[in-house]
């Protein structure tokens, strides 16, 4: 299904055409015989259907300076957080090539520069190119959304931590008033946000937080997501959640949650993330669906109308109808056409899952 990104709907076909045309430009920098090429291409493909409004056909195209001369020209006095945004795209669709050549960080500056926009993440894609995978990892969480202390120290609050963060992933497992309210969550009405979460937990045998043994509250507050959301807690349904959370968060540095979704997931740049949480495994952007998966996931945060991660305190909406909370906040449907398991759905949890969790609580078994 063809969709507009709502950033992009003041785009006039033309300048969405350029756009498009540019960005299937980048693959000449992969290979589609490589999967990482192969993926490329599909993914910039989603990119025009879900997000440009455009189905293309894919083709032989060239970053050259006549197209980056057109692309400067039809984009001038466009706003720069649309000319930002549509930057991003282009960085997304290089970064998942494995190896990523170090051509391509030079095309994606010349692409910056015909926008007219500045971005620190050409950067990390440069240490990239050359194999420099810890001083990528420690500029991507310095220049990152999670990298300012102030925001971070907010985001505590927000999540009811009772210290102060100095760490977004800083574990606060002795904080008996932060569990109890987890712990409260199971008599929230039937249906209700703070309910179904209880039971998310419940049924894959998480750890609440302010306990020993339980993930840090960054990680705890992106469950409240994949709930609201609905996608499942295999790592394809972890690939989604970031890419809805990067995309929905308005400061530009969210897209700092792409960056380190597809490094961890995709390519394996980024040997983990999230305090330990989350650990590489790769091509999982190589499965049937998953760009177009990816896609819909960033189309869906850009609908969004909350910062998700560290502007929202999910307690306030524990006792309404899950429903009416993604009317609150905006959140609008998975495209249908795609087949992307939710969180109930039979494939929607591990195995682990399964055997730590209460069978009470799970989804049915498949078959």
């Amino acid at each position: 299904m063809i969709h507009l990104d709502p950033d992009f709907k003041t785009l006039s076909k033309k300048q969405r055409d350029v756009a498009l045309g540019c960005l299937y430009g980048l693959t000449q920098h992969g290979n589609e015989n490589r999967p990482s090429g192969l993926t490329q291409i599909h993914l910039i493909h989603a990119i025009g259907t879900a997000l440009l409004g455009i189905e293309h056909d894919i083709k032989e195209a060239r970053v050259d300076q006549i197209d980056l001369t057109s692309l400067e020209h039809e984009f001038e006095g466009v706003a720069e957080r649309i000319r930002h945004r549509l930057f991003q795209l282009y960085t997304l669709a290089e970064l998942i090539l494995d190896p990523l050549p170090e051509q391509a960080t030079e095309t994606l500056k010349h692409v910056a520069e015909a926008l007219g926009v500045e971005d620190e993440f050409i950067e990390i894609a440069r240490e990239y190119s050359q194999g420099a995978y810890g001083i990528a990892a420690s500029d991507l969480a310095r220049k990152g959304y999670m990298g300012n202390p102030d925001l971070v120290k907010k985001g505590g609050r927000l999540m009811h931590v009772h210290k102060t963060l100095t760490d977004p992933f800083e574990v606060d497992d002795e904080d008996p008033e932060l569990l109890n309210q987890w712990l409260a969550l199971e008599h929230c009405p039937k249906g209700s946000l703070g309910r179904k979460i209880w039971e998310y937990y419940q049924g894959r045998g998480f750890v609440f937080t302010g306990q020993k043994g339980s993930v840090n509250p960054s990680i705890a507050q992106h469950d409240w997501i994949h709930l609201l959301c609905d996608y499942n807690t295999t790592i394809e349904g972890e690939l989604e959640v970031f890419s809805f959370i990067g995309s929905a968060i308005p400061d530009i540095k969210g897209f700092s949650f792409l960056v380190a979704i597809v490094s961890l997931f995709e390519t394996g740049r980024l040997e983990s993330w999230g305090g330990g949480v989350l650990n590489a495994d790769k091509g999982h952007l190589d499965l049937p669906g998953m760009p177009e998966r990816l896609a819909d996931a960033i189309r869906r945060g850009r609908s969004c109308n909350k910062d998700v991660m560290y502007g929202i305190d999910y307690f306030e909406y524990k006792n309404m109808q899950i429903d009416d909370v993604r009317r609150i906040l905006n959140i609008v449907g998975k495209d249908e056409e795609l087949d992307s398991p939710g969180v109930w759905h039979p494939n929607g949890i591990t195995a682990y899952q399964r055997e730590h969790g209460n069978k009470k609580y799970q989804p049915p078994l498949p078959g």
